[in-house]
């Protein structure tokens, strides 16, 4: 049976997310719609909700289990997607805690989760990615104090423990809010998805803002992805805090800004795995430079973006 443009988004999108093994509501459905490609009026959450519920068509492709939407075979992803979210709480108090510890350092403009937490699909065994958005020209000073900070408290994933560890491994500075150049191309369906998630949980002087402008390269793939989100649950800058990080920058300015300032790179470099350096800026897995730090090496979006289209094939 031929499927129309509509129909063919619903399946693309409930494909995508069933390689997570997350099960979809008519609402995220429609809001995660791939590339509708058609007027507004017509993938509205009303004429989504009518394709889900009437379509023929779809109702050879898609199950529906306890109000979410999954693949046909695929139903018992249902459980499986409400065990993760029971997950969700602990890792966001888990965020909270620490954000309010690396709010210390000054040049941290923007904390931000992505990927697992960001939309509630958090395993048993899952870390925390986090994005950081730095002072400009402070990446590497912001990198250090984080990761200084975050290994005397035990907080960093390891190859033995990764339950509930805080990933650090994408930073930017505040004047390269951009994040395009880290996709793969156009069809990189993941990176947008990705992006689309960035939930900040600090941002004192509203930089996401700027970050949703910089970054609306994706909304023609995901055009009802709506805009600005709520924060789930913002930590502040109090008054107090203004102060410190005046007297910290005062204090740090030779090692952050001054005339001892590249030791700071230099030092991480010499130190960062050899794996790391050997793929840095070949592709765009792990990129090093002044303005964006992005160690992904273990980036399965190659991987995600052909078990899509493997998934799709049949129906398109």
């Amino acid at each position: 049976m031929k499927l129309t443009k509509l129909e063919k988004a619903i399946v693309r999108t409930v494909a995508y997310f069933d390689i997570l093994e997350y099960p979809l509501t008519q609402t995220e459905v429609w809001k995660w719609l791939h590339r509708p490609e058609l007027p507004e009026s017509e993938r509205s959450l009303s004429t989504v909700r009518e394709a889900l519920e009437q379509s023929p068509a779809l109702s050879e492709i898609l199950s529906l289990t306890e109000a979410f939407y999954t693949l046909r075979g695929r139903e018992y992803l249902v459980p499986v997607r409400k065990m993760r979210n029971l997950n969700v709480d602990r890792q966001m108090q888990k965020v909270l805690r620490m954000t309010k510890l690396m709010r210390l350092i000054p040049s941290v403009k923007m904390i931000a989760i992505y990927s697992s937490l960001a939309i509630g699909n958090v395993k048993e065994q899952s870390d925390i990615d986090l994005f950081i958005v730095s002072k400009k020209n402070q990446i590497w000073w912001t990198r250090f104090l984080i990761v200084a900070l975050l290994k005397l408290l035990r907080q960093r994933p390891t190859a033995q423990v990764t339950r509930d560890k805080l990933c650090l491994s994408f930073y930017v500075t505040e004047d390269n809010l951009d994040i395009s150049s880290a996709s793969f191309g156009h069809d990189d369906i993941a990176y947008r998805y990705y992006v689309a998630n960035f939930i900040p949980v600090y941002d004192p002087d509203h930089i996401y803002e700027a970050f949703l402008r910089k970054n609306a390269w994706w909304e023609r793939d995901l055009p009802n992805a709506y805009f600005p989100q709520q924060l789930l649950q913002e930590v502040t800058r109090p008054a107090w805090l203004v102060l410190w990080h005046r007297f910290f920058e005062w204090v740090s300015w030779p090692l952050a800004e001054g005339p001892l300032s590249d030791w700071c790179c230099n030092l991480q470099l010499r130190i960062m795995p050899s794996q790391l350096k050997a793929l840095a800026n070949i592709d765009v897995r792990v990129i090093i430079s002044d303005r964006m730090l992005k160690f992904h090496n273990k980036d399965t979006r190659v991987q995600q973006l052909k078990a899509w289209h493997d998934r799709i094939a049949a129906y398109e």
